[in-house]
């Protein structure tokens, strides 16, 4: 410090810019709420926002939209440029996600495939309102590969979107309603 009073500030006055994150943070909980809560469609939302910022860190020529519409296509890569980008800053995660991105893929294209099946053929109609329960074991299946992505993200405990904002209840409140439905019609159904 100098004696002068009437020096200029001698402080280091620079800004640095921090990096924008490539991927999207979320708490697993939270995760596993949105996506079952909103039947599903919450998938879509998070694999865009992945895509999203990814593309605006990286200046990627992909289409974010298209990599959400058809996430199960791009959660293999997804998973990959997060371990990348992992191994990439020297720190390690050890996650098989190349087995749960599989797993992903199976139960989404299964529980397809069903439920086509069960609107066609009498006989396994019955399953159509069983397939409902893929949707909480996909977002289990998400969520446990979510703490990667966090890292990869630098926020490995999701502190950036942790909570439910007022946008999260909004989509959530038709769900649990839907959900409520849906179960009284199977408890009604098979009592």
């Amino acid at each position: 410090m100098s004696e002068n009073v009437y020096a200029p500030p001698s402080a280091q006055l620079e800004t640095v810019a921090e990096q924008p994150s490539e991927f999207y943070v979320v708490s697993p909980a939270k995760l596993m709420t949105l996506a079952i809560l909103t039947f599903g469609l919450y998938f879509y939302y998070w694999s865009f926002k992945n895509w999203s910022l990814y593309k605006k860190s990286t200046q990627a020529d992909i289409w974010p939209w298209a990599r959400g519409i058809f996430c199960i296509f791009f959660i293999h890569q997804l998973y990959r440029r997060a371990n990348a980008k992992i191994r990439g800053s020297g720190r390690t995660h050890e996650w098989d996600y190349e087995q749960w991105a599989t797993v992903f893929v199976v139960l989404t294209v299964g529980a397809n495939v069903l439920n086509a099946v069960a609107k066609r053929v009498d006989a396994f109609a019955f399953l159509a309102g069983w397939l409902v329960l893929a949707i909480p074991l996909r977002a289990y299946v998400v969520s446990r590969c979510q703490p990667m992505i966090n890292v990869a993200a630098n926020d490995p405990q999701a502190l950036g979107n942790s909570r439910f904002t007022v946008w999260n209840y909004l989509f959530m409140a038709p769900g649990a309603l839907l959900w409520a439905m849906a179960l009284f019609g199977l408890w009604a159904i098979h009592r």
